[in-house]
């Protein structure tokens, strides 16, 4: 969409006002609130926001220690708005949303690259530079409860029960028409198995438009459940006794110009095509990274565990629920992975980012792909394949040792994340450790 033909748009459809928005690096919405008589100017010139948003924790404390933090403190840095992602929000009367994105240069000239859409755009570029896209979406679980009792809206038990989402058929019916107007096409509405837990997959989309279609969904659920009183929230696992929430990145490689997969050759041991093994096989070689970087809270680490539907190790099987990787309706027309080590709360342009990395990276060296676990076979320990890291320390271990997620990533970015969840660790204490957790992310993420 060209500025003229937004300009046209805000005086026909009347809109007053338009966000300026991005995803921080904790996946929460940051945007200042621009009225639209000056929108034209801003959306020419960019708008400045505090480098500080993108290591600042869920509760606002600054990662000061971190890289970024002692080189670049508080200074600002202009984010351009992408025209493509302006859409009118039907949730917010008279209210518009256009997304932007951002570098900076400092004094010295060097160049500061931490705003994840940024990331991600470098790393479509690299996969552009193969000759390949990615047709990709995010499949997102996440929890409502009551905003004044906090008790969840549902019980459990009862996963992809149509009496439970018939108690709220309005609310969801509602938000699935107004993210379809923004934009975002839901493929299903679906009850899942913990308490007051549900299901919203999205279509698919090339490039960062499935990045951006998760960010809108995600700011779009928690707001619209905010105007009928209630909360959602993307945090991971804030109950012990419950199931944790997923944020599965389900994708397939494609020609440029997207009209033919990359995916499937029915010659070949598995029926995937030699890229499409490599790719695999560089998503196992860099799994326990990625659990960092797409599962990246302290809360997260509670969901990596053995004999769950989240993965714990880094293995790969034809519709294999308790793999990373789960290999799904690979045939002579193409099929599609769906990443399972990410979880709800992670940042999905960081997310998608990475596995672009861990890919190409595959792709590159050519990595053989190991043996798959067969549908009916559990992940076991002490068969030789990596192991999820379940505590924090050993997730940085595995990122920072990592030399293609640093160089892919950025260690800005990477020492942001590291310092703010150290940083949160400090705030954990007691014996309920959720209810810590819950403090920390429940209300923000």
């Amino acid at each position: 969409m060209s500025l003229d033909e937004i300009l046209r748009k805000i005086t026909i459809d009347g809109i007053r006002y338009v966000r300026f928005e991005f995803l921080d690096t904790n996946g929460t919405a940051r945007s200042k609130t621009i009225p639209a008589r000056h929108f034209e100017e801003f959306a020419k010139h960019g708008i400045s926001f505090p480098i500080a948003l993108f290591f600042i924790d869920p509760l606002g404390n600054v990662a000061t220690e971190s890289d970024p933090g002692k080189r670049y403190r508080y200074i600002d840095m202009t984010m351009v708005p992408d025209l493509g992602t302006f859409v009118t929000l039907p949730w917010a009367k008279g209210t518009a949303r256009v997304y932007v994105s951002g570098e900076t240069v400092v004094a010295n000239g060097d160049r500061v690259t931490i705003d994840p859409r940024v990331i991600l755009l470098d790393q479509l570029k690299a996969l552009k530079d193969r000759g390949l896209s990615i047709l990709s979406s995010f499949e997102y679980e996440f929890f409502i409860v009551d905003g004044k009792t906090r008790k969840p809206i549902t019980d459990g038990g009862s996963v992809l029960g149509t009496l439970v989402l018939a108690r709220h058929r309005e609310f969801f019916e509602g938000v699935s028409d107004y993210l379809l107007s923004a934009g975002v096409d839901v493929e299903c509405l679906e009850a899942e198995y913990a308490a007051g837990q549900f299901e919203i997959p999205m279509q698919p989309a090339f490039g960062v438009r499935a990045a951006d279609n998760a960010a809108t969904l995600r700011t779009g659920v928690k707001e619209m459940a905010l105007q009928e009183g209630l909360i959602a929230s993307f945090m991971t696992k804030p109950y012990e006794e419950e199931e944790g929430c997923s944020g599965h990145l389900n994708h397939s490689l494609w020609s440029l110009d997207g009209k033919t997969s990359k995916m499937g050759d029915p010659s070949r041991p598995y029926g995937l095509s030699e890229i499409a093994e490599h790719w695999v096989a560089g998503l196992l070689a860099h799994a326990p990274a990625l659990s960092f970087l797409q599962s990246p809270t302290l809360n997260c680490r509670r969901r990596f565990k053995q004999g769950s539907f989240a993965p714990f190790d880094a293995s790969w099987g034809m519709d294999n629920r308790t793999c990373a990787v789960r290999v799904k309706g690979i045939g002579p027309k193409g099929g599609y992975i769906e990443n399972r080590i990410g979880s709800s709360a992670g940042n999905p342009y960081l997310s998608l980012a990475a596995m672009i990395a861990a890919g190409v990276d595959g792709i590159d060296r050519k990595l053989a792909i190991p043996a798959p676990k067969s549908f009916n076979q559990d992940a076991v320990v002490g068969d030789g394949t990596a192991v999820l890291p379940t505590e924090l320390v050993d997730a940085i271990e595995a990122v920072t040792s990592d030399q293609v997620m640093m160089k892919a990533i950025g260690r800005d970015l990477v020492s942001a994340i590291e310092h703010m969840r150290r940083g949160e660790e400090e705030f954990v204490s007691g014996n309920d450790q959720f209810e810590s957790h819950r403090k920390l992310y429940f209300d923000k993420i």
